[in-house]
């Protein structure tokens, strides 16, 4: 070992709270950039294979009462790859030992399983069979009253009280967000998410051969906007209460505002604690300069050139740097993998994705490494360019001036 390698463990050692505060500060904001770019990427990812696996729509539409005749018409709309028709229904539903009203809203699913847009993904159960009041229940609200397969729940469908079966729990696409309608806010156990099948749904509220809920899906490059115009127009003279896209489907809109604030904690949070850290370093460093300027002058005297000074402080930065990267990093995967089951929960996937790729250590080592080469060029380039003559001699007093307020 060389000398001056000798010399940078000496000072590391003797300047090891100061080290050990800054790799912590430094910790603080890799951590959270690691965190938030580890959990959006989790989140991202698991949506988009869940939307993919499971069918969700692109378009979506609202109306009062449409026959199903009118579906080849909208299936002829330019750009459309598939249509799907279904009813929604707002309904009462009751709960034993819940004595509160309860909103729910009943979704019609095939009677037979068969690839659909905003298909099902079961967590527990079976398909619903033909003409045996049997449903399938959102998750969340299963959870919440402690529902278990084979109770039955009460609706009231069209004016007539009935009871519904549960034969199986599920969750969709199209509600991974859940709240009750004018909310903004989720309420498990006041609104819940029922799926029946068609037939009976549709005999209930009096829509044999009719709907009053349209999702689409469209082909590569078709133009949204476009057929969002034409579906109005079709949908117009049946109470259409007007198309929108995918960006303004609630649940999705809400999943994509939740990403947009994660990938600004992931941008702003990390900046203040790697700013405060490079200043730190820079103060820091600066005061080792000024107090080893004789080591300086007896290093260059002894044959050391300008550039192995300059990296010989450059690698005390540098350990302060990586210690704090090695722990930022370890923390973030840590608490990223924490933050996407807390993810999980609120937002039902049928799997989160979550896996710290190489990726986003790189870039995390390139920030911080970034940051503190900034912090310290300054210094480095001034004990550098210090003359063996001049560094032997104390240090000038720095130049002082009365303010306009003095």
């Amino acid at each position: 070992m060389k000398a001056i390698h000798r010399k940078l463990l000496r000072d590391t050692f003797a300047s090891r709270g100061q080290a050990l505060a800054i790799s912590l500060v430094i910790a603080c904001g890799l951590a959270t950039f690691v965190m938030s770019l580890a959990t959006l990427d989790a989140l991202t990812r698991s949506r988009e294979r869940y939307y993919d696996q499971y069918r969700f729509a692109e378009v979506f539409t609202n109306l009062k009462r449409a026959p199903r005749t009118l579906i080849p018409r909208i299936e002829s709309i330019p750009g459309v790859a598939r249509v799907q028709s279904g009813i929604v229904a707002g309904v009462n539903l009751s709960v034993a030992d819940f004595p509160e009203p309860i909103v729910g809203q009943l979704v019609s699913i095939p009677q037979r399983r068969t690839p659909q847009l905003n298909d099902l993904h079961l967590r527990a159960g079976r398909w619903i069979e033909r003409d045996r009041g049997e449903a399938i229940v959102s998750e969340t609200f299963a959870e919440a009253h402690e529902l278990q397969l084979g109770q039955t729940v009460s609706a009231v469908l069209n004016g007539k009280l009935q009871e519904l079966r549960l034969v199986g729990i599920a969750i969709s696409p199209e509600y991974v967000y859940q709240f009750p309608p004018g909310a903004i806010f989720p309420d498990n156990k006041r609104f819940g998410i029922l799926w029946m099948g068609y037939e009976e749904l549709a005999a209930s509220f009096d829509m044999e051969e009719a709907f009053n809920n349209l999702a689409l899906t469209l082909i590569p490059g078709a133009n949204e906007e476009e057929v969002i115009r034409r579906l109005d127009l079709l949908t117009k003279p049946y109470g259409g209460l007007g198309a929108y896209g995918r960006e303004q489907q609630v649940s999705s809109r809400f999943l994509d505002e939740e990403i947009k604030q994660l990938r600004s904690m992931a941008l702003i949070t990390p900046m203040i604690f790697l700013g405060v850290a490079a200043f730190l370093l820079n103060i820091v460093l600066n005061r080792l300069i000024s107090a080893q300027r004789e080591q300086i002058a007896a290093l260059k005297a002894f044959g050391y050139s300008r550039r192995e000074v300059a990296w010989h402080y450059l690698q005390f930065a540098l350990v302060i740097v990586l210690t704090g990267s090695v722990l930022g990093i370890w923390a973030g995967n840590l608490f990223g993998r924490g933050m996407a089951n807390l993810y999980g929960e609120f937002y039902r996937f049928p799997i989160i994705d979550y896996r710290l790729s190489p990726r986003i250590v790189l870039i995390a080592l390139l920030v911080s490494g970034l940051s503190g080469s900034v912090a310290v060029v300054h210094a480095v380039k001034r004990a550098a360019d210090l003359p063996p003559a001049e560094a032997m001699r104390p240090e000038a007093p720095a130049r002082f001036r009365i303010t306009l307020a003095e």
